[in-house]
């Protein structure tokens, strides 16, 4: 059975295979200083990203990699800070997290492998990417994860006028019969990709979502830039977005620059047979998610849906379509490489 275009073509935009989009992502991070194989980690992160439905967090982030300070400084290996058996404080030597973050979780699976449960911290990089990226290899590894991570000046207070949190986003994946939950959010009311992506493009929101730089609310993104946006769910996820940014400091993030608004990433991973039997544990979680996908719903509602779901399905369809990437995007990597 043919299944349908899951996204329209449109003259702004150019349809790629992964193969394609995989190539030009590598032969773009190469230009501007990445080896061959963080190149490739890089772009397969990218790839997989827009893969998911997140055409911004996919090849458009090499753009504003581009254009980071970061890159005109030295960069050195991970190196682990300080251990224990269920610990590591890592520093990332400036290096991008779309790498460091894979290394981490990496370092997190052998120590639940070997304890059960492992906390990692990291300090000294920058950019993750799309974090559930990360925890989805923790989860079929077999074990559960909760991410947070905290990051620079974006997001404004409620009743503010002037940005001081990240978009401090929170992950929470656990393993599953087949596929992982994963709970991946942003607790600002729009994330940095996208806000990016719309002031490249110069482009508005359909609604406010913050303030430009004379503290007035906006929609229109490169004002966002300059002003800040607002945090999704008013104190509640201001309150979500500065316990992540605490746990930032906590992880190191005040070393990167004396800044108290930084990146800084904290991982907490550990194997669910701690509590129960895991085949126990993912068959009663596939009883709850059974159970809430048939509930009845209210005149005109769709089905309730659960996180990450829509996400594996669509990966898959994409793998074989192609993804859309916007056309002035493509270009500028083109000139790029």
């Amino acid at each position: 059975m043919t299944v349908p275009m899951l996204d329209t073509n449109t003259e702004d935009t150019v349809r790629m295979s992964v193969v394609e989009a995989q190539a030009l992502g590598e032969r773009a991070l190469r230009a501007i200083g990445y080896t061959q194989e963080e190149a490739a980690t890089i772009a397969e992160h990218l790839v997989d990203a827009s893969a998911w439905g997140y055409e911004f967090a996919g090849l458009p982030r090499i753009l504003v990699i581009a254009e980071r300070p970061e890159l005109a400084k030295p960069r050195v290996p991970l190196s682990i800070v300080r251990e224990t058996p269920v610990s590591a404080m890592l520093d990332g030597g400036n290096n991008v997290g779309y790498i460091t973050m894979l290394q981490a979780a990496e370092i997190a699976i052998a120590k639940v492998r070997q304890s059960g449960i492992a906390l990692i911290g990291m300090r000294n990089s920058w950019f993750a990417g799309r974090n559930a990226y990360y925890l989805e290899k923790i989860a079929r590894a077999g074990f559960g994860g909760i991410y947070a991570g905290s990051s620079t000046p974006t997001v404004v207070p409620p009743g503010a006028t002037q940005k001081v949190l990240g978009t401090n986003p929170m992950v929470i994946a656990l393993p599953g019969q087949v596929n992982p939950f994963i709970y991946d959010i942003g607790t600002s009311s729009v994330m940095s990709g996208e806000l990016l992506m719309k002031a490249f493009l110069g482009e508005e929101f359909p609604e406010v979502l913050g303030i430009n730089k004379q503290g007035q609310p906006t929609r229109v993104a490169s004002e966002l830039l300059e002003g800040g946006v607002f945090p999704f769910g008013g104190h509640k996820g201001f309150g979500l977005s500065l316990a992540i940014q605490s746990l930032g400091l906590l992880t190191g993030a005040k070393s990167r620059n004396g800044e108290l608004s930084d990146f800084g990433y904290f991982l907490i991973a550990f194997d669910p047979e701690l509590l129960m039997p895991l085949e126990q544990f993912t068959a009663e979680m596939e009883e709850l998610f059974t159970k809430v996908r048939n509930l009845p719903v209210q005149a005109g509602a769709s089905p309730v849906r659960i996180p990450s779901e829509r996400g594996f399905r669509e990966r898959e369809i994409r793998r074989q379509q192609g993804i859309l990437v916007s056309r002035r995007v493509v270009e500028r990597l083109q000139q790029m490489a």
